[in-house]
């Protein structure tokens, strides 16, 4: 009993660490610190109101090529090819506090079709910059926005939208 209470918690303390090193989940609408850069996964409900969110210089958007957001990606932030911030988020927007500079988002799609999506920009000295993630709907799924009448074919490369100054 002694040897599986022990080896149960090194099971358990490995794989915390693991998920913790590849910022495994983030909790809704709590801001965490990744590799000394602080996300949080939001963008749900009364919540994408929350005025601190407008503090954060980066913004990044999931969302289907007609304007529906989308949620449950694995999404990762790299500066020169290196990444700085990977994190599972449940919702439609990742927030981070960058340096100002050249970086990559890249967004993978958990669950179904595993699709991703790889764009740069550039995170601002002030104000926010906004990144859109832009997803095809897989065909065969029904229109999620209005919007959005009809699935688009897989081969929709990906867009950065970028708010007017």
């Amino acid at each position: 009993m002694r040897l599986f209470v022990i080896t149960t918690a090194a099971v358990g303390l490995t794989m915390s660490a693991f998920m913790f090193a590849t910022g495994a989940l983030a909790v809704q609408d709590t801001p965490t610190t990744v590799n000394g850069v602080e996300v949080v996964c939001t963008g749900v409900g009364s919540a994408k109101d929350d005025p601190r969110w407008s503090a954060y210089p980066v913004k990044i958007v999931l969302a289907t090529t007609g304007g529906a957001n989308l949620a449950n990606a694995h999404v990762s932030i790299a500066k020169g090819g290196k990444e700085l911030v990977g994190l599972d988020c449940d919702a439609p927007w990742v927030l981070a506090r960058t340096a100002p500079g050249g970086y990559s988002a890249s967004a993978t799609l958990i669950g179904g079709s595993g699709m991703s999506r790889t764009v740069n920009f550039t995170a601002p000295s002030s104000g926010q910059k906004e990144v859109t993630i832009t997803f095809p709907v897989p065909a065969g799924t029904p229109s999620v926005a209005s919007n959005d009448a009809s699935p688009l074919p897989a081969n929709a490369a990906p867009k950065v939208l970028v708010p007017a100054q």
